[in-house]
């Protein structure tokens, strides 16, 4: 299967290709920086399915969309079309509704909800045997706003949910540590001294004091860690940013983060300082 992963930020295409190539190992995914530059990759190769932010230079991923669904071999019901954004507001769902798209992801998304709309977007398309490598997404929690939910409920149509069985968990495998470790975090250029507090291989969860620097969803993170001796800054994106308290000028602010590094060697140092916690 083929995926064509369409976004003016680097960093957004590279969190979408590493996320893929790691829940389908199976899939081909290439990138293009803007619409004018993925009709081009169209036209020469055919795709399978194509993940598209709406604001682009050139050409928008609205007028990519209407495009394609002009072309014989990428209609509605032979490519998938998935819009990624933040213009969430109804008005925009339903312009991409009626121009054909597929499914539509707000953001800032976690990595399983984007798994779980790539999933959903093959089934549609009888696609779904060519993820059949990895095992099947189960449904992600909204991150809150209108943008996260199915088109389906966007625009208000009916969900006919059947109750299943919810397997008995035994013996769960660990994978977040509730841990106090103070350490230092950079965003947007700024250091700040902060505390973790929850722990993983692949994300980190941590306190830090309100500044006139705040980080946003989406920006790089690189954050000190220290074990046997040794510092380690790795790389992270923030997926998502919260006060400790319900008031807009909360001294203290909760920061989840996502790794970005896939680097062996760092590997490794997460696993173990984790298996040390």
């Amino acid at each position: 299967m083929k995926i064509l992963v369409v976004d003016d930020a680097s960093f957004t295409r590279d969190l979408i290709k590493r996320t893929l190539r790691k829940r389908f190992p199976s899939v081909t995914v290439e990138e293009a920086v803007n619409g004018r530059k993925a009709q081009q990759m169209l036209e020469k190769i055919p795709f399978d399915m194509v993940l598209c932010d709406w604001e682009m230079p050139e050409m928008t991923g609205v007028e990519l969309l209407q495009w394609c669904r002009e072309q014989p071999n990428y209609k509605k019901d032979t490519l998938p079309f998935v819009m990624i954004t933040s213009r969430g507001d109804k008005s925009h769902v339903v312009e991409a509704v009626q121009s054909g798209v597929t499914d539509y992801l707000g953001k800032p998304f976690s990595a399983d909800q984007l798994v779980q709309k790539v999933f959903s977007a093959a089934k549609r398309n009888g696609l779904e045997k060519k993820l059949d490598s990895a095992p099947r997404p189960h449904a992600a929690p909204s991150t809150g706003g209108v943008a996260s939910g199915s088109l389906d409920v966007l625009m208000a149509g009916t969900v006919n949910p059947k109750a299943s069985a919810t397997p008995k968990i035994t013996n769960p495998t660990v994978t977040i540590k509730d841990v106090k470790i103070p350490t230092k975090v950079r965003f947007a250029g700024k250091e700040f001294r902060c505390m973790v507090v929850h722990f993983g291989k692949d994300e980190a969860t941590m306190l830090i004091k309100s500044d006139d620097v705040i980080p946003t969803v989406l920006d790089q993170a690189v954050l000190d860690l220290t074990f046997e001796q040794k510092v380690n800054r790795l790389n992270y994106f923030v997926q998502a940013v919260a006060t400790t308290e319900k008031k807009h000028d909360s001294a203290f602010l909760t920061v989840t983060l996502n790794l970005i590094d896939q680097d062996a060697d760092k590997e490794a140092f997460i696993q173990r300082l984790f298996d040390s916690l």
